[in-house]
């Protein structure tokens, strides 16, 4: 099996502003800055500068007691750029570009509005990305990133257009690349597992309760939609009876006709009779077909929601 080194992908301009060798300052206006390049702090700022810690995280990033020593995930590839299936706060599921060149991970604005995080009520970070241009950007803490059974708690991500795995996530792993089989394969630097804080396991167990809300609920609405096909399927047994009588009552008429005179009102009249059973028999068919397609959705989207409760069976069981 051939191991090639992580690939530094660096497809989004603006994932500059997270490279790593940043300067911090605050200005007058007490505004906190970044940039990867000394030169493009003011003057009066040099003095007062420091190296930035940001991108490293603040310390607080810890993998979980739960994440194995050895961990094996299946990327997809689209030109050179990596994509991995992750859960955000053991709930949300996205799919993160992966880019060593980014310090800091970094999801959507629909990624936070899920999670219960208002962008415009969070601090903002500037920085200065490379052709010297500023950007700004809300920062926040997800409590849970996880990617295959590889989970890290207390992640500070910024919030933008695009969703990048970064290296506060990455950098608890030693990463190796299986292009050939389109595996990502990360194992734990620490040697020994980190004790759960208690601020974790609440809000786990406060996230599994949530979960068995959205079983509870999905399991209410998989109970309405067999209710529907019951009653479908009910209505396609009176149509059927409908339609034998209407069959029965066509054949007799047809059968009569060879009979009879060549009389023309009384040929006119039944013809007309005939017409009209043959209508009902018509709506019948295509009422019949209708209800048989309603039944054929229902019944699809009722395995969609017994998938969604398996995949919430499997969150739970990680989170345990």
């Amino acid at each position: 099996m051939k191991k090639i080194p992580i690939i530094i992908v660096c497809l989004f301009l603006f994932s500059s502003v997270l490279n790593a060798g940043f300067y911090k300052w605050v200005d007058e206006q007490g505004n906190t800055n970044f940039t990867d390049n000394y030169f493009n702090i003011p003057e009066e700022y040099k003095k007062d500068v420091s190296q930035s810690k940001y991108g490293k995280g603040k310390g607080l990033e810890k993998l979980s007691e739960n994440t194995p020593q050895r961990v094996v995930v299946h990327f997809k590839r689209k030109d050179n750029a990596i994509f991995v299936n992750a859960t955000l706060n053991w709930k949300l599921p996205v799919v993160f570009h992966l880019d060593t060149g980014a310090t800091s991970t970094m999801i959507t604005r629909q990624d936070a509005s899920a999670l219960g995080i208002d962008p415009d009520k969070k601090p903002k970070m500037k920085g200065y990305i490379a052709d010297g241009s500023l950007v700004e950007f809300p920062i926040a803490m997800v409590s849970s990133i996880r990617v295959g059974n590889a989970e890290v708690n207390n992640v500070e991500v910024a919030i933008g257009n695009v969703r990048l795995l970064g290296m506060n996530f990455l950098n608890e792993f030693k990463m190796n690349i299986d292009a050939e089989n389109g595996q990502l394969i990360m194992e734990r630097k620490d040697l020994a597992r980190e004790i759960e804080s208690p601020e974790i396991r609440e809000e786990k167990n406060h996230t599994i309760s949530e979960v068995y809300n959205h079983i509870d609920q999905t399991e209410i609405a998989i109970r309405a939609k067999e209710n529907i096909i019951k009653e479908l399927e009910s209505d396609i047994r009176l149509s059927k009876e409908k339609k034998e009588k209407a069959e029965s009552i066509l054949k007799e008429n047809i059968d009569s006709t060879r009979f009879e005179s060549s009389d023309i009102s009384s040929n006119s009249s039944k013809k007309r009779r005939m017409e009209k059973y043959e209508e009902i028999l018509a709506r019948l068919n295509r009422r019949i077909e209708i209800r048989r397609d309603g039944i054929s959705i229902h019944q699809k989207q009722i395995d969609q929601l017994r998938d969604r409760i398996d995949y919430y069976n499997r969150q739970i069981e990680k989170m345990r």
